[in-house]
């Protein structure tokens, strides 16, 4: 597989998806996946889900601008996604950065699942009305 066709596919596949239906991310996830959400950890595929649907905001698009990935040594591939979130109602997209790591990216039914997924940072200029550098982390494992 050639990991930047496969970054760009899992890239725009999680986005487009978070934005129209974010229940929709649960088959990404699995029971032992974590999401560490402003220093609270979150594991399994359903808690995570009901973290994400439970955000303040309902309609938002993201626009990407940046998927840059590098093969790692551990046979993963190391990404950087950079772009705006448009918040519906706000006049003015937030900034976001994330750098994942996963591995174990196999191919299921023409789709693509992930088995793993670190994402070691994540700028959302004041969203939540928090620094939110570095706060929003997520890490996928087996």
């Amino acid at each position: 597989m050639d990991p930047d066709a496969v970054a760009k596919a899992f890239v725009d596949h999680y986005y487009s998806t978070f934005d129209a239906n974010r229940a929709g991310l649960a088959n990404l996830y699995q029971e032992g996946s974590m999401l560490t959400f402003e220093g609270q950890k979150i594991q399994g595929s359903q808690s995570i889900v009901a973290k994400l649907t439970s955000l303040p905001f309902q309609q938002c698009k993201h626009n990407i601008t940046t998927v840059d990935c590098q093969p790692s040594g551990a046979g993963g591939v190391l990404v950087f996604v950079s772009g705006t979130l448009q918040l519906a109602g706000e006049q003015h997209a937030l900034k976001f950065s994330q750098s994942p790591y996963f591995r174990d990216v196999v191919v299921i039914g023409g789709g693509r699942s992930l088995l793993n997924w670190m994402n070691v940072g994540c700028l959302i200029k004041d969203l939540f009305l928090v620094k939110a550098y570095g706060s929003l982390k997520q890490i996928f494992h087996q």
